[in-house]
């Protein structure tokens, strides 16, 4: 599935002893979310953990982004690289990939559709494509290649907004509902409105080329991170 994040794109293999994660400095033991050694307080590589254990907060669809946005600024200040400076090379790389794996939970977890499909990759539930035959989508992007002027591309907009934030709402409700294969399916339907979107902004281009950044397209718009 597209956009789906793997677990281990800033991870190393761990170092342990005795099957118990350790310090790389100084071997004593660690636990896999800290970021500092709590013996000799060399900065950790990064370990395999998932972006809500990285950020601390509870494991739950519908997040406080009031305590995630807490959360990452505490941290992202804990990894200045300012504060590093001194350090030699290895802790100094260790830095900078907790920072990118940090950001990455960070970004995925404030963004409702992000945060969605990492769920279902938490649960170990993959969106068959198969699936992705609807409609809707095919309606509407028939509608985008007959628009003969901006405001058929507008009205298009309008319509694929309007389902795209409704089905935001019935995503979350799904996925607190653990009714996977529904969400699932909304998935799907949502990749779809988003490429009805992109397919929308490139025909209105098409159609107005004297406004070289086109004009509001504003069931184009991002959806508000308050959907959640």
């Amino acid at each position: 599935m597209p956009n789906v994040i793997e677990f281990n794109e800033f991870t190393c293999s761990a170092n342990r002893v005795g099957g118990e994660l350790t310090c790389w400095l100084c071997q004593k033991g660690v636990s896999a979310r800290a970021l500092f050694c709590h013996h000799c307080g060399t900065i950790q590589p990064v370990r395999d953990i998932d972006h809500f254990a990285r950020l601390g907060i509870e494991r739950r669809i519908d997040i406080d982004q009031e305590l995630l946005d807490k959360q990452y600024e505490t941290l992202k200040r804990t990894l200045d690289p300012t504060r590093f400076i001194i350090r030699g090379s290895g802790e100094r790389g260790n830095a900078e990939k907790q920072m990118e794996a940090l950001t990455q939970a960070y970004d995925t977890l404030r963004e409702p559709l992000k945060r969605g499909r990492y769920w279902l990759t938490l649960h170990m539930r993959e969106v068959d494509e198969a699936e992705a035959a609807n409609p809707m989508i095919s309606e509407l992007l028939y509608e985008v290649e007959a628009a003969i002027a901006p405001t058929d591309c507008d009205r298009v907009a309008q319509k694929a907004g309007q389902s795209l934030q409704q089905g935001i709402i019935d995503l979350m409700q799904s996925l607190r509902d653990q009714h996977w294969q529904q969400a699932n399916s909304i998935l799907v339907e949502l990749d779809g409105l988003e490429s009805v979107l992109a397919a929308v902004r490139i025909r209105r281009k098409e159609l107005s080329p004297e406004n070289g950044n086109g004009e509001n397209t504003s069931g184009v718009t991002e959806v508000n991170n308050n959907n959640q």
